[in-house]
């Protein structure tokens, strides 16, 4: 896990992953990203690693993969709905 700490921040690139961060932040809000689709996008983040014993099953990852394609798809469905209102 990143700590961020005093120490931590005396190291040269750590100031520049900050910085990295708070503009991937402020893009968010610019695109005015949703909490729905925000979560869905970290999910995926985190199903495009496997792991390095391999998977148990791929067919189930797969398919819990996908769901959240599509959860994040109507996500955005919603969004677009709601601000053509």
């Amino acid at each position: 896990d990143l700590v961020i700490n005093e120490e931590r921040m005396k190291l040269p690139y750590m100031n520049d992953q900050c910085e990295q961060m708070l503009k991937i932040s402020n893009e968010f809000v610019r695109l005015q990203v949703s909490n729905e689709e925000y979560l869905c996008m970290k999910v995926l983040l985190l199903l495009s690693t496997v792991p390095k014993d391999g998977l148990k099953s791929q067919s189930v990852f797969d398919e819990l993969r996908m769901s959240y394609i599509k959860e994040l798809g109507k996500a955005i469905v919603k969004r677009e709905e709601n601000s053509s209102k």
